[in-house]
């Protein structure tokens, strides 16, 4: 008998409890960021897998709707005749559930800073307040996405270095995908920083998009670094070359290099030696190009 209570006991004591709401009192440590405008995703992110890893995502989502607040149950007649009668009574789990869904909501409102938590305002279930709130700042995420895109499509390098070009789009990827939750794919990537980069840069990046190779911001960095190394030590002889200067102006350089070291358009130096610059035998007028003295 005694082994056969004991067996009772413990097969009572494994079995599951009634459902309780989860008091979420360790949320604070998995969601510590407050909500602003500029951070729904930030917040959203550490938001969703906290409520579904406690199995109560649905709150939020509609998906675990609220029982209805009294159940009616079939009872047999009293008078004998073996019909049944509807008796209505209050529904433990509608409780449960409001229980659990007040105490997500208090969780929701606590994690809002002051600029939005006008969005909680009138809202009495979770769900209620997690619409509000995507609806409000969801739109500005998407607003937000849409410009940055602008940005990025229009961005162009011009008297930017290639390293300071190349860090104001590496700085538009990273928002896309943290502010507004979109990320953008190398082909994209390469798409628009080609596009911006100076007529000097543009052969190079010709040919990796023929290639049909992407490469990564940091990559291409590497790349128009060594092209940019190339030109300034083939130039260095001639003209000193700016960070990032054009083709335009190394040629414009080098000809002007070329004018001062004699070339076939030089003007006259004071020595009579150029063409045209006053060359004659006796400075009395008869040479090519002189100018007459005056005869008294």
């Amino acid at each position: 008998m005694s082994s056969n209570s004991s067996e009772r006991t413990v097969t009572a004591a494994t079995h599951p409890s009634p459902a309780t709401p989860n008091t979420l009192s360790t949320a604070h440590h998995f969601v510590p960021k407050k909500l602003t405008t500029k951070n729904y995703l930030f917040w959203r992110t550490q938001l969703v897998p906290f409520l579904r890893g406690q199995g109560l995502l649905g709150f939020v989502t509609s998906d675990t709707p609220c029982p209805s607040a009294t159940v009616t149950t079939p009872t047999p007649s009293d008078d004998g005749s073996g019909g049944t009668t509807s008796t209505t009574t209050a529904n433990p789990t509608h409780a449960i559930w409001e229980q659990q869904d007040q105490s997500i909501l208090s969780l929701l409102i606590s994690s809002m800073s002051d600029e939005v938590l006008y969005l909680a305002v009138g809202r009495s279930t979770s769900h209620e307040v997690w619409t509000s709130v995507t609806a409000a700042l969801d739109s500005l995420t998407r607003a937000s996405c849409l410009n940055l895109l602008a940005q990025f499509q229009s961005l162009r390098q011009g008297d930017s270095s290639p390293g300071e070009y190349l860090g104001r789009a590496q700085l538009l990827v990273e928002n896309l995908l943290v502010l507004a939750g979109r990320p953008v794919s190398l082909d994209e990537q390469n798409l628009y920083v080609f596009r911006g980069l100076r007529p000097e840069f543009r052969s190079m990046a010709s040919s990796l998009a023929a290639s049909g190779t992407t490469v990564s911001i940091p990559q291409l960095s590497d790349f128009l670094q060594a092209q940019e190394f190339i030109w300034a030590d083939e130039f260095s002889g001639s003209v000193s070359v700016p960070a990032g200067g054009s083709h335009a102006t190394l040629a414009v350089g080098r000809e002007q290099n070329h004018h001062h070291n004699g070339g076939p358009w030089h003007a006259g130096s004071g020595q009579g030696r150029g063409r045209g610059g006053g060359r004659g035998r006796n400075n009395n007028g008869r040479g090519r190009g002189g100018v007459p003295r005056c005869q008294i």
